[in-house]
Order: structure tokens, then sequence, then C-alpha cells
């Protein structure tokens, strides 16, 4: 369908987030996809119990589904909209169709309103089309009385989710054909492409700004999303405008953290009520039906403080990532690039303590001895069936080979500075961050040459001790 005639419309409202609804660029059919994880478990872990809701039904309550996205507002994601409040509480029981809204400021007063989304009080869940609106008075005329009598203080959205609808869009349109509607990397054209597309639903991304233990920042994503990453099938997209790559981060964020809340729902159920777990307790000798008991149990008495550490987590981190103390920042400037500097990078390069050869190779093409051995699996303690290093989504990495002066992460001496100092997450590149900063800086000069002169200094040497010079 094309973005001419889709239709993206807000349609409901629930307390603590409101829903999306329309086609994408996709069709009607698109869904999410639910992890491996998730399925891995019982039926009835994965459907619910009763009254008590499953993994999928918990992941949809929270996210929804293509075409009927819901804005969690607990989640640190720029949905888009304007917040606002009741100012003054109408006669209770009376017929209400005007309100007069409060404001954090005078500049985030619209000057047009259409449609009024109730987040919370008794009204949560409705929407309100507008007749009238003044910005003056901040007072807006309904074209329908409301069902209930809403009180002062009372939340609502004006013009909600408009970052996440637009980004959907132009994901679809951008991204979905390699990374797949879910953000699980499984697009139609994935299987074609390597590396594989990133699979966003581990909330781990590779190249970051941030240290070692911090998440993506919005200025990571948007720096790939406008640069690309080279030696990838992963293109620029330089001529978006600014606004449009932002509503893409915020869509690829909001993917990134219904995967990663997804992972972690099924991670608390998985040691008991997985299809192996059920196998081992039933050879144990309890029948299913007391096995499908005690998963009502926990669901009710232990499940609820599991989500809600999950989602406190799940906002902190992703929130963290873009404060200041999450950048990692060097404390001298880069040293000077000379050829003194990029020796003692070398020595750096090869010593016990940071091994760089180890994986890289002794002359940086990428064939250190690490890539000859066999990896065990996390997940099945197994060996993986294939030599090499392999990544937190059990793809096999070959080490950077040094010599092409291809840098995915970006050829920055910051961007290496932070590859080095913080590694790179989901992959077998380790942070080096109690190396002092003078060091990492020699290294960043050694790597930079390693194009040109592997030895340092030995092209210069060649040529005073050649004939006739």
């Amino acid at each position: 369908m094309s973005q001419t005639s889709s239709s993206i419309q807000i349609f409901a409202v629930a307390m603590p987030f409101f829903f999306l609804a329309g086609c994408s660029e996709s069709g009607f059919e698109s869904s999410f996809v639910y992890s491996d994880r998730t399925l891995s478990l019982m039926n009835e872990a994965q459907n619910g119990v009763g009254d008590n809701p499953g993994v999928k039904e918990l992941v949809d309550q929270r996210f929804g589904t293509p075409q009927s996205l819901k804005a969690w507002q607990k989640i640190p994601v720029d949905f888009g909209g304007t917040m606002a409040s009741l100012a003054t509480s109408p006669e209770a029981g009376s017929t209400v169709k005007e309100l007069t809204l409060s404001f954090d400021s005078s500049v985030a007063v619209p000057t047009t309103l259409s449609v009024i989304q109730f987040v919370s009080g008794d009204c949560a869940g409705e929407v309100a089309e507008v007749l009238k609106w003044s910005p003056e008075t901040a007072t807006a005329t309904l074209v329908n009385a409301l069902s209930a009598t809403p009180a002062s203080g009372d939340s609502m959205s004006l013009g909600g989710g408009e970052n996440l609808k637009a980004g959907r869009v132009l994901y679809q349109r951008h991204c979905s054909h390699c990374h797949g509607t879910s953000g699980d990397g499984n697009g139609p054209t994935a299987e074609y492409l390597y590396p594989r597309p990133r699979d966003y639903r581990h909330g781990v991304f590779k190249f970051t700004s941030t240290n070692d233990l911090s998440k993506v920042s919005r200025e990571d994503l948007s720096r790939v999303l406008r640069q690309g990453i080279p030696g990838t099938y992963m293109p620029s997209f330089l001529l978006l405008e600014d606004v449009e790559i932002h509503q893409l981060v915020e869509y690829v964020r909001f993917l990134a953290i219904r995967g990663e809340f997804e992972r972690k729902l099924a991670s608390e159920l998985s040691s008991d009520f997985s299809n192996s777990a059920v196998q081992d307790r039933v050879k144990s000798g309890e029948s299913r039906n007391e096995i499908v008991a005690s998963l009502s149990e926990f669901m009710t008495e232990d499940l609820p403080d599991s989500l809600s550490y999950i989602s406190d987590d799940l906002a902190e981190s992703w929130h963290a990532a873009n404060e200041e103390d999450a950048l990692v920042v060097p404390s001298v400037p880069r040293v000077p690039n000379t050829l003194e500097s990029r020796r003692r990078g070398r020595e750096l390069y090869l010593s016990k303590t940071l091994n760089c050869a180890d994986c890289h190779g002794i002359s940086g093409q990428g064939n250190g001895p690490q890539t000859t051995i066999y990896e065990k699996n996390p997940s099945t303690n197994e060996l993986y069936p294939e030599p090499g290093l392999h990544d937190v989504w059990d793809n096999v990495n070959q080490p950077r080979n040094l010599t092409q002066g291809i840098y995915r992460g970006g050829r920055r001496p910051i961007d290496l500075f932070c590859r080095i100092n913080a590694g790179i997450k989901g992959s077998r590149m380790p942070s080096f961050k109690n190396v002092p900063h003078e060091d990492v800086w020699h290294i960043v000069n050694y790597v930079l040459s390693i194009p040109f002169e592997v030895e340092p200094g030995a092209a210069a040497a060649a040529e005073e001790t050649e004939p006739g010079k």
C-alpha cells in the first residue's frame, strides 16, 4: 500500500498507553513475530492460564501490533504529541462538552487541536473530537459530550503518537525488507546478506559512543542512519530530513525495547516452564496438571513483581544511555600521530595485556588463532558447528581485517577510541576501559596506519637502506 493511500488514525486510549492504528506500507497482514525463547515455553506460559495472561498477551498489551501500535508511556520513547492535564473539574454528573487544559509551558500549547486522548482518570480510554479550540484560553469545545466526568489533573495526549506512526511508515518503506517487521533481522532480503541485518530484539547495538555497560544512544542510531555501516549492506540515509531520522530512531528504539521486554519476560518463565523443563518435570513424577497449577500460581503471585522490575530496568537503562555520564570521553586529547606513537601502539597491540593479535592477527589481517577455535554456544552449552568467534546473535564474526582500512563503527579517531575503550557490544571485541587513555590513542594511531604500513617506520627504513639512496 502506498503512502498516499495509507490511513493512520488514533482510535483508542488505555492507561498507561494509547493506541495508534492504521495500515502500513507492507499491507494489512504484517505482524510482529515472537522470539524463539517465547516459543520454547509450554503452551500455557505462552498463551496464559485462566485470567492470567501469557507472555504473548503481556507483550501485546504494552506494544500492540504493526496495525495497532501502543505507545506504552513507561518506556523512554519520544512518541510525539503534547501532554496536557485538565485545569478545572467540571461539576459532578454534568454533561461535559467543554474542557480547559493546563500545560507545563506556554510554548507547549498547540495552535490547532482536533483530537484529545484521555490517558488517566474516569475517562481513560476515551477519544474526544474537538469542534473548536482556543489556544489563548486553552479551552476545547467538544463535538460530543464525554461519557464520564473527568477530574482536575487528569492527563491527556494531544495529537499523540505522531513520531511513532510516522516512524512506522518510514521503517516499513526503508528498513523492514532487511530488518523485518519485528526488527528481528529476518526480512525477505536478509538471507542474501552478509553480515546479517541487525536483530534489534536483544536491545544490543554494536557501534556506540557509550560505555561498555550502557545502551545505544539516540545520537549513535542517528549517526548509523546518516552514514550507514561501511563494509555491510546497511546504506546511508543522509537524504532523509532530520525529523524523519528522529522518527526512525524512535521507532527502532520502540522495536528494540519491545524485543528486550519479551526476552526478559520469557526468561522469567523458561527455567521451570519451557517445554524441555516440563518434560524433565514429568519424567521426575509431576503431572502436567500439577505443572499448570504451579504456573498459574507463579503468574498470580510472582510474575507481577517481575513485570514491574523488568519495565523499571528497561526504562532506566534506555533513558540513561542518553545522559552525559554514559558517554565515552577521553581524559586526554589525541596524542600526535608520530612514528614514535605508532610504534608504541604496535607494542601495545602485540602485548600480553591487550593481545589484539590473538583475534586480529599479528599483521592485522583478522586471522588470529582465536578464529580457528570452536566456541561453546551459551544457550545450548554445546560447541558451535563452525570455528570462529560468535556474537550474541550466534553469527560467526570474523575479526576486522585492519589492513583494508574499513571500520564499520566509523573511521574518525574518536570512533576507534570508543571501540577500544568500550568494546563492541554483542561481539567478542572486549572493553579495554582500564587501559590508560594515552595508550588507547597510541593504538588508534597505529590501527589507522596499518593499511599503509604494518610495521611503523619499516617503509622509511627500507628506503634508507636501498642501494643508491
